[in-house]
């Protein structure tokens, strides 16, 4: 039987938590919801001190929660000040408890109603902050939104250590901050729970920063656990292990001296058993050694966070688009969770979502405007940057950039940028662009693709031509970004934040506005379609040689607009992503709508130096010989040219072996 002495003011409450009801199933009410709390609601500054257990609130006021006011649902109503136009940003709240017998290990479940921001503090330790941004506050720091509606009923979860608990007396602190002096109320109250120690798998895994040599695995447990990964080359054969003794819920390992290119069957593990048992869904496989080409798929996502039927579809019907070649990586463009990019949000738009695709591929974000409602790219904190492990050294080739937000890695022979649209500086001489012209000039990649949220070009559900749509976010990007990616040689931008598909012709050169552009802009103004106009062809390695242009942002809401932005060859209201394929000298872009239709493919074609390079590694040797005898025959599209028909012709015969034999290096 364990027994928690709960003690307020001069009351004192021994409460049997163990087969007398205090239990939520099994696990055991510490400190239940309406306890009594004291309180200062003066405006004053407590600066730190208040929070320690120490420290003495006896001439404080107290009161059973919910306290705040405002709502007319109050057990105890706080004061706000004189001015009902300048209420107080901060109150304070305490309350003291005792424990006879602390767990040592285990779980803490926090419940928390709050109205607006807060801040939970155990025995002077922070265990909990909501809606109030990660740096340093004070007592006059405002909360980062409004809780409105149904949230100011919510209980939201979070858990702690409960090796924070100490025999004796326990002490919680917390703050709620206001969201302005003009805010009409406050809400406050509060659950603690001790789990019951037996770890359960709520989040992943999920596989983050895959390169040629390492990779990074992330899950989420309900309670504190332990984390241990087995892996190897079979599903039989787990034989090589990484272990963290640390017990923590949210839990990352990375694994390294990888071969590349290669799968690996991997479980998940705590001392108190198996998370998950290996199996042909629970694998990753490395990313290709740099610069090799190798057939690549990627999936591409925008502005799919509304965990609804419509993600739902999107999904479903790439799925069910060639499941034969699943993708090898994927890329969320922004707004990966409404409203506000909080951590339930991403649990159930993300990980609620793509639970079979999380596993086994890795997945490579930019942040949105709504994902940056609870994060700070300043600081890199919120649950995006908690969320995801971003290259920021380095780490999968590519300039290190100093931060998640933004940031290059390398696939192959493809060089993937990601820019912060959002909340970095857009300045041409901030830091951001100024790595970027650097690490443009670093690659030597075939293949250089950009993302980021915000799109230069639009006529969607946003207008790139508006100045003031989207604080001119559009603008900055057009003007002051596209200028480095073009003369660094980009081939393709992906973008969301307007809920349509749009795609762009072949360009270079368009910074202004769309009434603007010149003819001379369009280096191919044609459809870009094997099947059509014929594809873009462009010089590798060459500056201002054109880029194709993507809106992608219809993967959760579908939009409309005039779509009539003269530098895009098409447009679509429809729900739908994009597939990217590219294999040596070619890339392949489709649009797949949610019904499993593909509305639109371009390719962007890169003619190698020696057409007899059928692998695009430099030299022509055996195993473009190899490639060549294994094409032997009409190109699969009839007469058009494929990475082994030399001459050109539409065919693979004789006439492509002589030529290659007359290259051979």
């Amino acid at each position: 039987m364990t027994t928690v002495t709960r003690k307020i003011g001069i009351v004192t409450l021994m409460t049997i938590v163990a087969g007398a009801g205090t239990a939520v199933g099994q696990d055991i009410v510490i400190v239940p919801a309406g306890s009594t709390w004291t309180y200062l609601d003066d405006g004053s500054n407590q600066g730190t001190a208040w929070r320690a257990p120490a420290f003495d609130d006896g001439d404080w006021s107290s009161g059973p929660a919910q306290l705040g006011y405002g709502d007319g649902d109050e057990e105890t109503e706080v004061e706000y000040g004189p001015d009902p136009d300048d209420k107080f940003i901060t109150t304070y709240f305490r309350h003291a408890f005792e424990v006879t017998d602390p767990p040592g290990t285990g779980t803490l479940r926090l419940r928390v109603l709050r109205d607006d921001g807060i801040v939970i503090y155990l025995n002077g330790q922070e265990v909990h902050r909501a809606n109030l941004p990660g740096s340093t506050i004070t007592y006059l720091t405002p909360a980062s939104g409004t809780v409105s509606g149904s949230s100011e009923d919510l209980f939201f979860e979070d858990t702690a250590n409960a090796a924070l608990l100490k025999a004796g007396t326990n002490v919680l602190a917390a703050e709620i901050h206001q969201r302005s002096g003009t805010s009409s109320d406050i809400s406050f109250d509060f659950e603690l729970l001790l789990a019951d120690g037996i770890a359960d798998l709520v989040r992943g895994p999920y596989w983050q920063r895959v390169t040629p040599t390492s990779a990074v695995v992330q899950w989420r447990t309900d309670t504190f656990t332990d984390s241990i990964v087995r892996y190897g080359t079979t599903p039989d054969t787990l034989d090589q292990v990484v272990s963290r003794p640390e017990f923590v819920v949210d839990h990352a390992v990375t694994l390294e001296g990888l071969t590349p290119r290669t799968r690996y069957y991997y479980s998940i593990e705590s001392k108190q058993g198996v998370l998950v048992a290996p199996g042909p869904e629970y694998t990753i496989t490395t990313a290709p050694p740099d610069m090799t080409a190798t057939p690549t798929r990627v999936w591409v996502i925008g502005d799919s966070g509304t965990a609804n039927e419509n993600a739902e579809a999107v999904r479903d019907a790439y799925l069910e688009h060639e499941p034969e070649r699943p993708a090898d990586m994927w890329l969320m463009l922004g707004d990966n969770a409404y409203s506000d990019g909080t951590d339930s949000e991403y649990q159930a738009a993300v990980f609620e979502m793509y639970p079979m695709l999380l596993r086994n591929t890795p997945l490579w974000s930019t942040l949105g405007n709504h994902d940056a409602v609870s994060a700070d790219s300043a600081t890199e904190s919120g649950p995006y940057y908690d969320i995801f492990t971003l290259p920021r050294a380095g780490e999968g080739g590519g300039l290190p950039s100093g931060t998640e937000a933004y940031y290059s890695f390398d696939y192959g022979n493809i060089h993937f940028v990601c820019l912060d649209s959002q909340e970095s500086s857009r300045h041409p001489d901030g830091a951001m662009l100024t790595w970027l012209e650097e690490d443009l000039a670093d690659t030597l990649a075939d293949w250089i693709v950009a993302y980021w949220h915000h799109p230069p070009y639009t006529k969607g559900t946003h207008d790139s031509d508006s100045t003031s749509d989207s604080g001119g976010r559009m603008r900055d990007m057009r003007e002051n970004a596209l200028p480095i990616l073009e003369a660094g040689g980009v081939d393709l931008v992906l973008s969301g934040h307007s809920h349509v598909y749009e795609r762009s012709f072949l360009i270079d050169g368009h910074y202004d506005t769309s009434d603007t552009i010149d003819p001379a802009m369009l280096v191919d103004d044609g459809d870009g379609r094997v099947d059509g106009d014929g594809v873009y062809s462009k010089p590798p390695g060459a500056a201002h040689a054109g880029a194709v242009y993507v809106v992608a942002g219809s993967s959760g809401i579908d939009g409309s607009g005039s779509l009539d932005h003269p530098a895009m060859f098409i447009g679509l209201s429809q729900l739908g992503s994009l597939i990217l394929d590219v294999d040596c000298r070619q890339l392949d872009g489709t649009f797949l709508n949610s019904a499993g239709q593909v509305r639109d493919t371009f390719t962007i074609e890169k003619p190698p130096a020696l057409a007899a390079d059928i692998d695009c590694d430099g030299d022509v040797d055996f195993s473009d010989l190899l490639g060549l005898v294994s094409s032997w025959g009409p190109c699969p599209l009839s007469g058009v040219s494929c990475a082994a028909d030399v001459t050109g012709d539409g065919t693979v015969d004789f006439e492509d072996l002589l030529a290659l034999l007359a290259a051979w290096s």
